[in-house]
């Protein structure tokens, strides 16, 4: 069986299945739609490689991560920089605990979210809450990849907290 073939056999099992037809066949239509589509495509391809990737963290960002998390409450770089530095020297600069912690949010361990001037660092389930309390969404009817761009974390942990939030 075709590639193609296996496509319509999925697409006329899917409840959505027309509407995703009809959505592809309008991008393959014109070149310049049809470049980016097969770009973003890969780009969704390599996310989705991405999910089933062990999450590696040195030392210094899992100490980060629990102070986070034992926080119970969103912090902020300088909170992180003034507990974590005595252990980690290089943690006490904030340009370094800042690093750490966008990393972190960059792997889906943890959230960001602004306030003010100000961003502070949380649980990734409490800042998907967060973002969807500022822009009055419900988790069934949000935009995961707006989410996705305002916490700075991975499309595919928003997905999995707005699931959970669901449930």
């Amino acid at each position: 069986m075709s590639s193609i073939e296996k496509l319509t056999a999925l697409l006329e099992l899917d409840e959505q299945g027309e509407e995703i037809a009809e959505i592809i066949a309008g991008m393959l239509v014109d070149d310049r739609k049809r470049n980016i589509f097969v770009t973003r495509l890969a780009e969704i391809r390599n996310q989705l490689l991405a999910i089933d990737v062990k999450v590696e963290l040195t030392d210094a960002e899992d100490a980060v991560r629990r102070f986070v998390v034992e926080a119970k409450r969103p912090v902020t770089t300088q909170e992180v920089a003034k507990k974590i530095g005595h252990e980690f020297p290089s943690l006490k600069y904030r340009t370094h605990a800042s690093a750490a912690l966008n990393s972190l949010v960059s792997k889906g361990v943890l959230g960001k979210f602004k306030v003010g001037y100000s961003y502070y660092f949380t649980t990734p389930r409490e800042a998907v809450m967060e973002r969807l309390k500022k822009r009055e969404e419900e988790p069934v009817r949000c935009s995961p990849a707006e989410i996705a761009k305002e916490t700075g974390m991975p499309l595919n942990t928003v997905l999995n907290m707005l699931e959970e939030l669901i449930l």
